[in-house]
């Protein structure tokens, strides 16, 4: 089969290349899905270095997740030969290839009249957006809440489920073009973090008694000006650092302030505590199917678009969710 691989770590333009390799073949908790749709995230560039937490031997085949219809079944799985599926793959075996494997306690069964495009997007977009926003962030109807890079995936996903729950959006981001996107999916306020002063900005925007709940995808230096805008009792959730900085948090500043700086990796809940994930699952599918959410801005590209792809959203340069379709 084609597949993408490193065989020496380093940033994908330097590191990928294209070869033909043998199949997988699952383990008694995987199972092997043709690849039919591969969201492609920044934790992949990040995978390539051999710098994100997940850190394969060379040579592997990177891409973290997949949605497809499962080839073969482990002894030990839920899912059958058909099953049309979406889930984070098993590395070194990931999803910039014909075929990968995905583990068993990290994959999701969807209706089978679900494009599989959906099904990827609303797989670890949706279900990142949803867990960080209501079972780590507590967000409650009429809130305020801040997501920023709002024209991401993830953050384009928040905007949308901040609104079904009936909260007040302020989207962030970089760009006239990307805060109009943000504008389409609901987004109540607006902030250009390239050309306005976000501190300021919140304060006009809540008449300074500042916001709720701040959904952080980014980290970097927007992290200081926003914690100093959370109102009593507010909560920072984190979701990553696509801004490439880690950001600190004085102890000080939360304790006085009495709000929460809160990390949020929903893959987690798939071993301490399923149901979490399910739920949420089914809460989102349910928006999904009633058309109160939407998968939003997405660019397909083929095999041979992949790296062109991963460049794209080094250089912040897409809207939306990029997917890798066979």
């Amino acid at each position: 089969m084609k597949a993408w691989r490193i065989l020496t770590k380093g940033h994908p333009s330097d590191s990928l290349t294209k070869q033909s390799i043998t199949a997988p073949e699952p383990t008694a908790t995987q199972i092997a899905i043709k690849v039919e749709a591969a969201v492609i995230n920044f934790a992949d560039i990040l995978v390539c270095q051999g710098i994100y937490q997940n850190r394969p031997s060379v040579p592997f085949t990177p891409g973290l997740e997949a949605a497809g219809t499962v080839i073969a079944c482990g002894a030990n799985t839920r899912f059958n030969i058909g099953d049309k599926v979406a889930g984070m793959t098993a590395l070194p075996h990931g999803s910039f290839a014909e075929i990968c494997l995905l583990e068993d306690n990290l994959t999701l069964k969807y209706p089978a009249d679900t494009p599989l495009v959906d099904a990827g997007i609303l797989y670890n977009t949706f279900l990142t957006a949803h867990i960080a926003l209501f079972r780590r962030g507590r967000l409650q109807p009429g809130e305020k809440l801040l997501v920023l890079a709002g024209s991401g995936g993830v953050g384009s996903a928040a905007i949308q489920l901040g609104k079904v729950t009936g909260a007040e959006v302020i989207a962030a981001a970089s760009s006239t073009e990307k805060l109009q996107y943000c504008a389409s999916l609901g987004a109540d306020h607006l902030i250009n973090y390239q050309s306005e002063d976000i501190y300021q900005r919140l304060g006009e925007i809540t008449d300074g008694a500042g916001i709720d709940v701040c959904f952080d995808p980014v980290g970097s230096d927007l992290t200081e000006p926003v914690r100093r805008r959370l109102r009593f009792e507010g909560r920072y959730v984190i979701i990553g650092f696509a801004g490439g900085e880690i950001p600190s948090f004085p102890a000080n500043h939360v304790l006085v302030k009495n709000y929460d700086v809160i990390g949020s990796a929903w893959t987690e809940y798939a071993h301490h505590n399923k149901a979490v994930v399910e739920d949420a699952f089914a809460d989102i599918l349910e928006h999904y199917q009633a058309q109160r959410i939407k998968i939003g801005e997405v660019k397909t590209v083929d095999f041979d678009g992949v790296l062109s792809a991963l460049e794209a959203i080094d250089q912040r340069q897409h809207l939306g969710r990029l997917v890798f379709t066979h």
